[in-house]
């Protein structure tokens, strides 16, 4: 859609006259429990935005309830999305995880954003620099970094007691798994037990994150921010590689015998 109306940058997506092209009006008001809803009529939706909302938030909203309209009209005649769905319905496959992807589609077009990604560290001052090029919500973002950048790198979100979801890069083997809690010399732990500052993009034993017998004898980098009252952001990268060369060297040699 983006390239046949002839858009072909972060500052031409008009989510408001996307969403007109899309039969969608979208309305800016004072929300009270919720960040965006949509109503469908017919033909035509109308979708509401939270005024007082960031307006990378009210964009991501915006999207996220064209999504419903794109996606599941005719099956449910309105949405009423909370802020937290933003956060955390990335993994399971529901109607907010579906709505959420194609906002990221919509917004972060993998035609733009991959090129701009290139090269750049797996690291939220790199997701800030996108965020504000795309005008787009952080957690959007750093999934699209992960998933279309450059390096091996993981994202994972977690709370206090519990890894609520995570996406890794195609780069890295599907053997390494996330622990279901960050280990105690990590950032993360420290956020989400109350810290309110960390050192930023840091060089942590990839055991403290990775559940792999082997994963002692490695490093990572680690970057993690506080996201909302109690969920935790973490961009995981493989700087050093060589975890990723180490285990494909042992599934070749699997191979063989």
């Amino acid at each position: 859609m983006l390239s046949d109306l002839g858009i072909s940058e972060p500052k031409d997506i008009m989510i408001e006259a996307l969403a007109e092209y899309l039969g969608a009006t979208i309305i800016y008001e004072r929300l009270k429990g919720s960040a965006a809803r949509i109503l469908g009529i017919g033909n035509r939706a109308f979708i509401t935005v939270d005024s007082e909302s960031r307006r990378e938030r009210q964009r991501f909203s915006a999207g996220h309830e064209l999504g419903h309209w794109m996606i599941d009209r005719g099956k449910i005649a309105s949405f009423v999305c909370a802020e937290r769905v933003f956060a955390t319905e990335w993994s399971a496959d529901n109607p907010e995880r579906r709505a959420n992807r194609y906002a990221t589609d919509l917004l972060l077009p993998k035609f733009m954003f991959e090129p701009r990604a290139k090269n750049k560290n797996i690291v939220f001052d790199t997701v800030r620099e996108l965020a504000r090029d795309f005008e787009v919500s952080l957690t959007a973002t750093a999934i699209r970094l992960v998933e279309l950048g450059s390096f091996p790198s993981m994202i994972v979100c977690n709370e206090p007691t519990r890894r609520r979801w995570f996406i890794r890069n195609s780069d890295v083997p599907e053997v390494l798994w996330p622990r279901d809690t960050p280990g105690a010399y990590t950032s993360a732990y420290d956020l989400l037990r109350g810290s309110t500052q960390v050192e930023g993009a840091t060089e942590v034993q990839a055991d403290g994150w990775i559940n792999h017998p082997d994963a002692r004898r490695y490093s990572l980098v680690e970057d993690s921010i506080k996201i909302g009252d109690q969920f935790v952001l973490s961009l995981l990268w493989w700087k050093n590689e060589r975890q990723l060369l180490d285990i494909s060297e042992n599934e070749d040699d699997d191979e063989r015998e």
